[in-house]
């Protein structure tokens, strides 16, 4: 049955009563708010719309034809109450601290504007190649040795660097783990993150817990 998606590299959430996007295509968080927001309400739940509406909600660029229906549910997973805080202090490793700088090196190319949603989506279809999750074991070792050698670098530290540097390192040893981007209104704040089912990867718990999950990537 024919029904829409959001496009790939799109994520939504309800943040302070503002239905809040992320559309990395176009490296831009923006609300719906009126006739648009009404718009999309309407066809999530699978209400009739009219042209008009679903020729504005079409032109945003955040929809994408599906072949199974309709399901525009908003972005959903839990935030881990760990972090590597917990795990005892790793050792610098000069082989993780050379693996570390070639990362950080891809990574500062890969977070470019007109590169971003390309590197998200390559991202997700790794990680959807693995199949399954890394163990929360091994993903937080490496995780900390990561931490352990990161000051060496000069790059200066920022979550999304740091986020998809780890990702790249992780993914070179057959771990996904999943990539969190979130977001907070008054005043806007946006945040990005990687996380087992268990344990915050990169930044802290309690600075991941200020924002609401609008991506997941993993």
């Amino acid at each position: 049955m024919f029904g829409w998606r959001l496009s790939p590299g799109t994520g939504y959430c309800e943040v302070d009563g503002e239905l809040v996007f992320l559309d990395l295509s176009r490296d831009k968080y923006f609300a719906l708010r009126g006739n648009d927001r009404a718009a999309f309400e309407r066809l999530r739940v699978g209400e009739p719309n009219d042209s008009e509406a679903m020729g504005r909600l079409v032109a945003t660029g955040l929809l994408a034809r599906a072949q199974d229906g309709t399901d525009l549910s908003a972005t959903s997973v839990d935030i881990p109450a760990r972090d590597l805080s917990e795990r005892s202090e790793e050792r610098f490793s000069v082989a993780m601290a050379i693996a570390t700088a070639m990362s950080l090196r891809r990574a500062r190319r890969a977070m470019r504007p007109e590169r971003i949603a390309e590197t998200i989506n390559d991202r997700r279809r790794r990680k959807a190649k693995l199949g399954v999750p890394g163990s929360d074991r091994a993903a937080t070792l490496i995780a900390a040795r990561y931490a352990a050698s990161r000051w060496i670098n000069p790059v200066p530290p920022r979550c999304l660097i740091d986020a998809l540097a780890l990702d790249q390192i992780l993914l070179s040893r057959g771990l996904a783990v999943e990539m969190v981007f979130g977001v907070r209104l008054a005043p806007f704040g946006a945040h990005c993150w990687l996380q087992t089912p268990e344990t915050i990867l990169t930044g802290t718990a309690a600075e991941a817990r200020n924002f609401t999950p609008i991506l997941v990537i993993g």
